[in-house]
């Protein structure tokens, strides 16, 4: 939006197209050039569709070395999407690998582009994964028992225990209607006055309490409750309304573009721009979001059930497993991410009583699943019988679920929303037909469009009232206008004789003065004053008459009637653009390494062996006896190195980390990581034999 008011968050989708497009053209080409990527973009793929492509990323994910599918398994399972610097994963792999083997699988893993790198402003870099391609990776390397996902809870043996929300699609749309219908002024400070925030908070039937987890950041928190906040935010990343002067209005072209969308697709820009705001920042809440989306609806799952599974595919939990701890991380998961889903309608909360709850667990099942792709027919699959309502003879319009938005908006123009549930109730009034009057909805046209959309068609008692209302409308007007006023008859004839004047006037008041087309005014100021005259500002404001307020505004009422009954009957206006979502939103977004510039430069491997030259390449070849002070400068260049070293110890080969050189009573001692048994052993010089430095990515050969 448009202004200081509001729009002070960014946002944008953290995936892979976002990446891609940030990506400087020199690193583009390197990844491209990496030979696992060769055979499909040679079919004519792009990175774009191969990394989106879960068959193609499974036959890379094979090709990766050892060390790499180590690397991309512990930023899975233990960083996720969240971004992250090598320290953070340096000590995460310290337990199974070297520091070095560490480095260059990540270092592959960058080339590949399978992980990005981002260049801060002070030099030190940040990386993360795309949050779809964690999504994939999810399904690719934590997918071994997923014939068992998650213990589903029967069906008769859960109740409903949480009721969920008005459809959200919905809630926006009366929010719309609102909006459309109430003067939004806002004040000095750049906010609603008070008492039309507190108007809209008794219009909008979302509560404050299941978004009270979620930690959401915004400006004037002291003005508008959370409730609103999470409505502007939608109404903005959908570029629905603008700032105008000192008020908040709504942008027709994006509204009608909105509202001839079906609501499966609705639920899904949606859920995207929730889900780019509030999208967990911990690697076991990411997947237990990205578990869940994955799940059909009408299926009750539990929510211990999706701790257990994060639990048995070893995802890194913030508390051991103990009754209490799953507890906590239930809250969690609950707070931070079910409730606000089940408040929007896309998710049913109830228990499960049955025998292994142990008296009752929380459940979950989609009701609408927002991030659905699945064929599911959607409103232009529908019959057309159910896209109708019902004009009941007592002026009660019925509104079934499956009736369009776009028919529900263009209703709201001249009837009053009574009640909204399964079935939606409207009624038709003197007072709202007359509020449709005046914000140009024709009684020709208003009758018409009940008419078509009407299931058993308009009563003849309510065509003949609706009639009656509208008959004394337009016969007596209050006008605000603009009024050219000369001071003399003299002027008056000048003005009238003036080459284009006559197309900036309407009708003649008197004889000295005429009312100014509002559209025209700045054409007749320059005229005049190109003529010679000085009109001066105006003596008392005026302009075009108020639109917006009192009802929804629809001088194109008649083409939108038409365009919501195409020849599909689908409700659907099959020349809307498609839709962007805008990049201002109203909460805070708590992702800043956007902002940051990528790297286009890898580092070589080699980088990571200072004075590599220097050493006896004997040292990394030759597996052998060493003189004990030479041992200890071996150990010391592979502590520097952060790598490991192979030693023969009682006639076997093991390879150890060391992680710290003691000198111990006249002797010196090594402390490193066994990696075959991944614990630590503590070692003297003399109870190894043969040795030699393991120097990954450029003695892998010998």
């Amino acid at each position: 939006m448009a202004g200081v008011t509001f729009g002070n968050g960014g946002g944008v989708d953290m995936n892979n197209t976002f990446y891609l497009s940030k990506m400087p053209q020199e690193l583009k080409a390197r990844i491209e050039a990496e030979p696992v990527y060769a055979p499909w973009l040679l079919r004519g793929e792009t990175l774009k569709s191969i990394w989106s492509d879960p068959a193609i990323m499974e036959a890379v994910l094979n090709q990766l070395s050892v060390r790499e599918k180590q690397v991309l398994q512990i930023v899975v399972v233990s960083i996720g999407c969240e971004p992250f610097d090598w320290a953070r994963l340096e000590r995460l792999a310290t337990h199974i690998m070297s520091g070095a083997e560490a480095k260059v699988g990540f270092i592959h893993l960058l080339k590949k582009g399978l992980i990005y790198m981002f260049r801060k402003s002070w030099g030190e870099h940040v990386y993360v994964v795309a949050e779809d391609a964690l999504g994939l990776w999810q399904r690719l390397l934590l997918s071994a028992e997923e014939e068992r996902l998650l213990p589903l809870a029967e069906s008769p043996a859960v109740s409903c225990t949480g009721k969920s929300g008005p459809a959200l699609a919905l809630q926006l749309l009366h929010t719309l209607v609102f909006i459309a219908q109430n003067e939004m002024k806002l004040t000095k400070n750049g906010t609603l006055h008070k008492k039309q925030v507190q108007k809209w908070l008794d219009a909008l039937p979302l509560e404050n309490e299941p978004f009270q987890g979620s930690a959401l950041k915004y400006a004037y928190a002291d003005v508008y409750p959370v409730k609103l906040a999470v409505m502007m935010e939608f109404l903005q990343r959908l570029e629905l309304v603008e700032q105008r002067g000192d008020q908040l209005r709504l942008r027709e072209e994006a509204v009608n573009g909105w509202l001839v969308l079906n609501e499966r697709e609705q639920n899904k820009r949606l859920y995207l721009i929730w889900k780019r705001i509030v999208f967990p920042g911990t690697a076991w809440l990411q997947h237990a979001a990205l578990l869940l989306e994955r799940q059909p609806e009408g299926i009750w799952l539990r929510a211990a059930g999706l701790l257990q599974w994060l639990r048995r595919q070893g995802i890194c939990m913030p508390f051991e497993a103990d009754a209490a701890a799953d507890r906590e991380l239930q809250s969690q998961l609950e707070q931070q991410w079910l409730e606000p889903l089940v408040a929007f309608g896309w998710l049913a909360k109830g228990t499960d009583s049955s025998a292994h709850a142990g008296g009752g667990e929380a459940a979950y099942m989609w009701l609408a699943r927002p991030s659905a792709d699945d064929g599911l027919p959607a409103a232009d699959d529908e019959d057309d019988a159910e896209q109708r309502f019902y004009v009941q003879p007592d002026f009660e319009i019925l509104m079934p679920p499956s009736v369009p938005y776009i028919v529900r908006w263009q209703l709201s123009a001249f009837a009053d929303r009574i009640k909204t549930d399964q079935v939606s109730v409207y009624k038709l009034s003197k007072e709202s037909l007359q509020r449709g009057l005046e914000n140009g909805c024709r009684l020709e046209d208003t009758l018409q469009f009940l008419e078509r959309h009407a299931l058993y068609g308009l009563p003849d008692n309510v065509k003949l009232t609706l009639e009656q209302w509208a008959k004394p409308f337009g016969k007596v007007q209050l006008v605000e206008a603009v009024l050219l006023r000369c001071s003399d008859a003299e002027a008056a004839e000048a003005v009238s004789k003036l080459p284009g004047s006559a197309e900036c006037l309407l009708e003649a008041v008197g004889d000295r003065a005429w009312m100014v087309r509002t559209d025209r005014l700045k054409r007749l100021t320059e005229l005049l004053e190109k003529a010679g005259w000085m009109p001066g500002k105006l003596l008392q404001p005026g302009g075009p008459a108020p639109s917006g307020r009192g009802g929804i505004s629809q001088p194109d009422y008649h083409e939108r009637i038409d365009a919501s009954d195409d020849s599909s009957g689908n409700g659907v206006n099959p020349a809307a653009e498609p839709l962007q979502l805008g990049d201002k939103g109203f909460l805070y977004s708590r992702h800043n390494h956007i902002y940051f510039e990528m790297d286009a430069r890898i580092p070589e491997v080699r980088e990571l062996y200072p004075d590599l030259q220097g050493v006896p390449q004997g040292w990394m070849r030759d597996y052998r006896t060493y003189h004990p002070s030479t041992r200890r400068e071996m150990v010391e260049k592979a502590l520097e190195w952060k790598t490991a070293l192979q030693i023969r110890r009682n006639g076997r080969d093991e390879v150890i980390a060391p992680r710290k050189l003691q000198d111990t009573r006249g002797t010196w001692s090594m402390t490193g990581l066994q990696q075959s048994k991944l614990q630590e052993v503590c070692l003297f010089p003399e109870e190894w034999q043969e040795m030699k430095i393991i120097v990954p990515g450029v003695t892998d050969k010998y």
